[in-house]
């Protein structure tokens, strides 16, 4: 509702503006300032609807000459031909009124001048409102993400942080203590470092692949305690991608998923595969068999693609075949 007011208003004034150049000498004509108001909001919501176009086909940040320049060379070229047309209409409907006589023609040239000063200033001063419409846009933009984000980020902290996990980990610690006393001591290492990873990282952004693998790494552990050699890990990372980042607990997610429905044991083997390549980190495991009761919610799958559309507007791409799951994820940076 502002934006239309503040069109009708400037327009209307504008307009005014071009009638009292042309016939300040003269007693001003009613009927004619009101013609030349809506002229100037016509003129006005033209103007609208073309910013509207260019805003779309070009980009303010990426070519602001360009979009500057365009705004300005159109918006004259359509401002020129609507004021002309008007003004051969006015004389159709009064002859006696000849804008375009020889004697008028400096006037019209002055009112060329005049437009294109009113279209050069407007453009100006639209480009210092929009780039500074566009940072605000961008600042909330930005701690939507952030908040966001963290709710992601808390929910995978909740699901790592699970009683039904801890109380896994504890029974299987139990069970350790009294058969080999050095894997309770490296379990008790790894479950503090996958806890310590997961409280120091929920609320970053990014973290490193290297470290992301570092925390998948003590998580396998944990579970390869419990399952045995009914579980198997295997990672092809090439160096050059451990340095690049994702969103934190994205792998160990996956894996977990991996886990939590499928059965593992003697008979069921259950190997993933953690590599990179292309600009993907690709998790794959085989499908043995449904765990009994456990519903496949897609809720993991959603927190990761919720991520990376808020990071990056990047999809995961998530495929079913041949008796394999497979996930990639793009790497960010």
């Amino acid at each position: 509702m502002r934006k239309h007011l503040l069109i009708v208003t400037l327009g209307f004034a504008i307009g005014i503006l071009f009638y009292a150049f042309h016939n300040f000498k003269e007693q001003p004509n009613f009927l004619e300032v009101f013609l030349n108001g809506f002229l100037g909001i016509g003129i006005s919501y033209t103007f609208h609807f073309i910013n509207q176009f260019l805003n779309k086909s070009i980009d303010w940040k990426k070519q602001t000459g360009l979009r500057l320049l365009l705004g300005i060379v159109i918006h004259l070229i359509v401002g020129t031909g609507i004021v002309y047309l008007s003004l051969r209409t006015y004389e159709q409907i009064y002859p006696s009124y000849s804008f375009f006589s020889n004697k008028e023609e400096m006037a019209f040239v002055k009112m060329l001048v005049l437009l294109f000063s009113v279209v050069l200033v407007y453009n100006i001063i639209y480009f210092a409102f929009y780039s500074y419409q566009q940072y605000v846009k961008g600042q909330l933009l930005e701690s939507k993400i952030r908040r966001w984000q963290t709710e992601l980020q808390l929910k995978a902290l909740k699901s790592q942080l699970s009683p039904h996990f801890l109380f896994n980990c504890l029974n299987a610690l139990s069970t350790l203590v009294t058969k080999d006393v050095n894997a309770a001591e490296r379990f008790i290492r790894s479950l503090a470092k996958s806890y310590d990873y997961t409280l120091s990282n929920y609320q970053n952004t990014l973290v490193q692949v290297s470290e992301e693998l570092e925390f998948v790494k003590s998580y396998y552990f944990l579970m390869k305690t419990r399952f045995q050699e009914s579980i198997a890990l295997e990672i092809d990372i090439p160096e050059s991608i451990l340095h690049t980042r994702i969103p934190p607990m994205t792998l160990q997610m996956l894996v977990e998923n991996a886990m939590k429905h499928n059965v593992a044991d003697i008979e069921n083997e259950l190997k993933i595969r953690i590599i990179g390549d292309k600009g993907f980190l690709e998790v794959t495991n085989n499908i043995t068999k449904k765990r009994k009761g456990v519903q496949s919610t897609q809720i993991g799958l959603q927190n990761i693609e919720s991520r990376y559309q808020l990071l990056a507007n990047k999809p995961i791409l998530v495929e079913d075949i041949n008796s394999q799951f497979r996930v990639k994820i793009p790497i960010l940076s």
